[in-house]
C-alpha cells in the first residue's frame, strides 16, 4: 500500500514537472514570436518613417521657394501669384512641423518670423482687415477683401501661438506684440453672444470660423504670454458657445450656420466638411463617440483620402488631420501616398502651398501615431 502511494505521487511530480516543462516552453515559444513580431514592427515603422521625413523635408522646400523677399508667402509660384494670409499661414504651421530625425531647422524657423513680420505689418496697415494680394509688375498689390475677417484672425494667432511655442521665444518685437493685441480686440468685436460672426457689415455666424478661432486661441494660449488670463476666458467663452449654438442634438450633426439647420449630406463642402471641422482643429468635443460616428459616415460617403479634386476643385489634405486624432493610420498614409503620386511632380493647381503645409503637419501627427504604437507593441511584449 505504502509502495502504491509513493508510485502515485512519483507519477504526479513526473506529470507537473513535464505540464511546468510545457507551460515554461510555451511562454518561451510566446516571447520569441512576440519579439520577432515587435522587430519587424520596427523595421516596418522605421520605412514608414523615413518616408513621412522625406515627405516633410520635400514640402517644406517647395514651400519656401515660395516665399517672396519681404516673407509673404504665395499661393504656388513668387513671380507672379497671389498671396492669401488665410492659407499662407496653413503654408507657415508647414514649416513648424517636425519630427524626431528631422528637426525644423533655423532656415525654417527664419522663414516664419519673417512671414509673421510681413503678416503683421499688413494687419497693423488695415487696422485688423485681411485682404488677398496679387504679385503685378513686381509689386504685391491688393487685390480683394478676405471673405472671413473672424477666420483669418484665427488663424494669425493659430500660427503665432505655434511659432512661440515651437522656439519658446518670449521676447516679442514690438509689433508682434502690437499685431496680437489688435487680432484679440478685433476678435472681441465681432463677438456676439460668445461666438464671432464673419465682420462687422456681415452678422453670420459659421462653425468653421469660430473653431479656426478657438485654435488661435488656443495656441496663443499655450504660448504663456503676459495676458494669457485675458486670453484663456475669450477661448473658453467660445468654447462653451460652439457646441451649445452649432451642434444640432435633434439631427446629431454640426450646424454650418448658427440659426440654419441646412445640410445636404452629399455635398463635401461645406455640409460634410463641417462635420470633422472639429476634428480638424481638436476642439475637446464633450462626447467624443459622436464625433467618431460623424468622421466614420464622413469617409465612407466621401473617401477623402483619394484626394478627389473633381468635388470641389480644392485637394481639401487638411482631412488628415482628422484622421490622425481618431488615429486612422491607414487612410491617412493613403491620403499622403496619394498626395506624393499624384501633385508632387508638376506641382500644379489644385496644389498650392497651403495643402503642403497641411501634408507637413500630418507628417508629424502621422510620425507620432507610429511611435506610439512601437511603444504599445514594446509594453504588449514585456
Amino acid at each position: 500500500m505504502h509502495k502504491h502511494k509513493q508510485s502515485q505521487c512519483k507519477r504526479k511530480v513526473k506529470h507537473r514537472k513535464n505540464l511546468m516543462g510545457l507551460i515554461i516552453f510555451c511562454i518561451t515559444v510566446c516571447i520569441v514570436f512576440m519579439f520577432a513580431y515587435y522587430q519587424n514592427l520596427r523595421k516596418e515603422i522605421s520605412v514608414r518613417q523615413e518616408w513621412l521625413e522625406t515627405v516633410l523635408t520635400r514640402e517644406k522646400k517647395w514651400i519656401l521657394e515660395n516665399q517672396g523677399p519681404e516673407g509673404e508667402i504665395y499661393m504656388n509660384g513668387s513671380k507672379a501669384g497671389d498671396v492669401n494670409p488665410y492659407f499662407a499661414c496653413m503654408a507657415a504651421l508647414g514649416l513648424l512641423a517636425e519630427t524626431k530625425n528631422c528637426p525644423m531647422t533655423e532656415t525654417e524657423q527664419k522663414a516664419v518670423g519673417r512671414y509673421l513680420d510681413w503678416h503683421t505689418g499688413v494687419l497693423l496697415e488695415t487696422d485688423g482687415k485681411m485682404g488677398i494680394y496679387r504679385k503685378e509688375g513686381g509689386e504685391l498689390i491688393y487685390k480683394e477683401k478676405a471673405d472671413s475677417e473672424d477666420g483669418y484672425l484665427g488663424m494669425y494667432l493659430f500660427l503665432m501661438g505655434k511659432y512661440l511655442e515651437k522656439t519658446e521665444s518670449t521676447d516679442l518685437p514690438e509689433s508682434w506684440k502690437n499685431g496680437i493685441s489688435l487680432a484679440l480686440k478685433k476678435i472681441q468685436s465681432l463677438m456676439q453672444d460668445g461666438i464671432t460672426q464673419v465682420s462687422e457689415e456681415n452678422t453670420t455666424v459659421y462653425l468653421m470660423d469660430n473653431l479656426e478661432v478657438w485654435k488661435g486661441l488656443y495656441e496663443l494660449e499655450l504660448a504663456g504670454l503676459e495676458d494669457t488670463q485675458a486670453i484663456s476666458e475669450i477661448r473658453k467663452k467660445i468654447q462653451k458657445q460652439i457646441e451649445k449654438i452649432f451642434w444640432d442634438d435633434a439631427n446629431q450633426r454640426w450646424r454650418i450656420i448658427g440659426n440654419s439647420d441646412r445640410y445636404h449630406q452629399t455635398e463635401f463642402y461645406p455640409d460634410g466638411v463641417a462635420q470633422i471641422y472639429p476634428l480638424i482643429y481638436e476642439f475637446p468635443v464633450k462626447e467624443k463617440k459622436k464625433q467618431k460616428v460623424l468622421y466614420d459616415q464622413f469617409t465612407e460617403r466621401f473617401q477623402w483620402q483619394k484626394l478627389n479634386k473633381k468635388r470641389t476643385g480644392f485637394l481639401w489634405a487638411m482631412t488628415g488631420m482628422a484622421a490622425a486624432q481618431m488615429r486612422d493610420i491607414n487612410n491617412l498614409v493613403e491620403l499622403v501616398g496619394n498626395y506624393e503620386t499624384e501633385y508632387c511632380k508638376k506641382r500644379k493647381y489644385p496644389l498650392y502651398t497651403g495643402e503642403a503645409g497641411w501634408i507637413c503637419m500630418e507628417c508629424e501627427k502621422l510620425y507620432g501615431l507610429y511611435e506610439r504604437k512601437i511603444k504599445t507593441a514594446f509594453i504588449l511584449c514585456i
